[in-house]
């Protein structure tokens, strides 16, 4: 019985496939529709950036605000670096560089791509920050560098060094973003100490003397930066650096009104050693000036200085390098240990 029902069953599914081959599989679908799915294709559309037009484009745009700052004592020239043109006003032209492309000028002459030559004004000088603000006759320059962000530039993002290496004015080396926010050790006082910490762009566009003071813009023309140093020595390629834009407008702002950085009080008047107290840095105070902010905070030799607000502190400059960064009225307090006790004392920043 099994069988025969077999045989019937097979029979059926032999005349049915007999009926779709009869039909036609057109009418077949027409009769039973097959679902098919939409398939849509989006186009790949490949974006290419020309990025040999671009660097040209940014430098036809902005090399001419970039100018010559020759750093004369008496009559005699003693060295040259770079500056740009940041601002006009109706009868004045604003140029950003150095602090050491200026130092100890008797005076200063600016020469611009186009041959102009004027004698500059030293508005203001930081040498914290390395950077000065020279003013001079606005003559006939309608044209000025625009600032971008530095904080969003990226690591790997195309940047263009331009300046006036060795007295060749207008040259310019192409480079990229090598790392942002980059601590360098800064002897301000050239007493063979680092007394400071820059926070830098770091750069591997050729930077070479002459350079310093000069822009990096990105490739849209924007300056990123202020070229400040290099590490000089023959077995190091391609490390620069550069003084953030955000940083440059800030610092350039305060010169222009005050001639000087009015920073909060943050000598405190100690000397310090970095110590290892119970597997942690910290730092030791080993003098204290009379009268100075230290004595009047009651700070005492033999202190042990292990935090600053609560935060660790890492490395020998991390106080000095807290302080700079601290702002006027803000809270500044240190944790100590002095006599096996810990004790906390508040720094006033004003």
């Amino acid at each position: 019985m099994k069988k025969l029902f077999s045989h019937f069953l097979s029979a059926c599914l032999g005349a049915f496939l007999v009926v779709i081959v009869m039909i036609g599989f057109d009418k077949l679908s027409t009769i039973y529709p097959i679902y098919v799915p939409n398939i849509f294709y989006k186009e790949q559309i490949n974006y290419t950036v020309n990025v040999d037009s671009k660097v040209s484009e940014a430098i036809d745009e902005t090399g001419k605000n970039v100018v010559q700052v020759n750093n004369y004592l008496g009559n005699k020239l003693r060295s040259a670096g770079s500056g740009v043109i940041y601002k006009l006003t109706n009868n004045r032209a604003y140029i950003v560089t150095n602090n050491h492309v200026v130092e100890d000028a008797s005076k200063i002459e600016i020469e611009t791509t186009h041959g102009y030559r004027v004698m500059g004004q030293i508005v203001g000088t930081d040498p914290v920050t390395d950077l000065a603000v020279i003013s001079i006759p606005k003559g006939t320059i309608d044209y000025y560098m625009e600032f971008s962000d530095s904080h969003a530039i990226k690591v790997g993002e195309y940047v263009i060094a331009i300046g006036n290496p060795l007295g060749l004015s207008g040259s310019a080396t192409l480079g990229i973003v090598s790392s942002k926010e980059r601590l360098v050790p800064i002897d301000t006082d050239n007493d063979g100490q680092d007394d400071w910490y820059a926070s830098v762009l770091q750069t591997d566009a050729p930077i070479n003397p002459g350079n310093s003071g000069g822009a990096l813009i990105n490739l849209d023309g924007k300056l990123v930066g202020i070229n400040s140093m290099k590490i000089a020595e023959s077995n190091v390629e391609g490390i620069g650096f550069s003084i953030p834009s955000n940083l440059v407008s800030r610092v350039i702002s305060e010169l222009e009104v005050n001639g000087v950085v009015n920073r909060p009080t943050r000598l405190l008047g100690i000397t310090i050693q970095g110590i290892n107290y119970e597997n942690q840095f910290a730092l030791q105070i080993v003098e204290v000036t009379p009268n100075s902010l230290a004595s009047t905070i009651d700070l005492e030799v033999d202190d042990i200085i292990l935090e600053i607000n609560t935060q660790e502190i890492m490395q020998y400059f991390d106080l000095k390098y807290y302080l700079s960064t601290t702002k006027v009225n803000e809270k500044v307090s240190l944790t100590i240990i002095r006599d096996n006790k810990t004790i906390i004392k508040d720094i006033p920043i004003t």
